[in-house]
């Protein structure tokens, strides 16, 4: 931004929509691994002059990291990874772990959030399962996202989501970062 008057013009555009309508903002896990001050910092920024953001984030390369230090081996099927249920179980720790991390940091810059790692996104399987616990955004369950910035928290979700039966699959953060976009129709992403 270049200007005060340019920041207040932003301000006054996006202070007047619906608070979930504000942005959607997707973060690698790389990025959670290696910047996460500087991502904290600025989101705490839009918290302090009103704005509020909804985050999401993936965790590919703790993923990575959690299943060396398990054993737990890595297959691959046509070029796209497989996650088997020993895979998927050290997924779930993981993404709520990093999950965690996140709202700790903005917490620790006196910003309020909520970890929501998972009820949010209605998945299914990839192809009958061919990529084992895999699996495709189908829907956006968006009440814990309300009532989280009706609590005037910062909701901060985890790129993991669940069949109808309750199955946790991983799925896509950008993926899932688009079909979010898709549900809340934000002004920025």
């Amino acid at each position: 931004l270049g200007s005060r008057k340019e920041v207040e013009q932003y301000l006054k555009l996006f202070s007047s929509v619906e608070e979930k309508r504000f942005a959607v903002i997707k973060v690698s896990g790389g990025v959670v691994d290696t910047e996460l001050d500087a991502l904290a910092s600025s989101i705490a920024f839009l918290d302090k002059v009103g704005l509020t953001p909804v985050v999401i984030h993936g965790a590919g390369p703790q993923l990575i990291a959690a299943e060396k230090q398990a054993g737990v081996s890595s297959q691959n099927e046509k070029g796209e990874r497989v996650v088997t249920e020993d895979s998927i179980a050290l997924a779930r720790k993981v993404f709520q772990k990093e999950n965690l991390r996140i709202v700790n940091a903005l917490e620790a810059l006196g910003v309020r959030a909520r970890p929501i790692p998972t009820g949010v996104f209605v998945g299914e399987k990839i192809e009958d399962g061919r990529l084992g616990f895999v699996g495709d955004v189908k829907g956006v369950d968006v009440d814990a996202i309300e009532a989280s910035i009706g609590a005037e928290q910062i909701p901060v979700l985890a790129s993991l989501a669940e069949t109808r039966s309750g199955q946790v699959l991983n799925v896509n953060a950008d993926a899932a970062a688009h079909k979010l976009a898709l549900a809340l129709q934000p002004f920025k992403v």
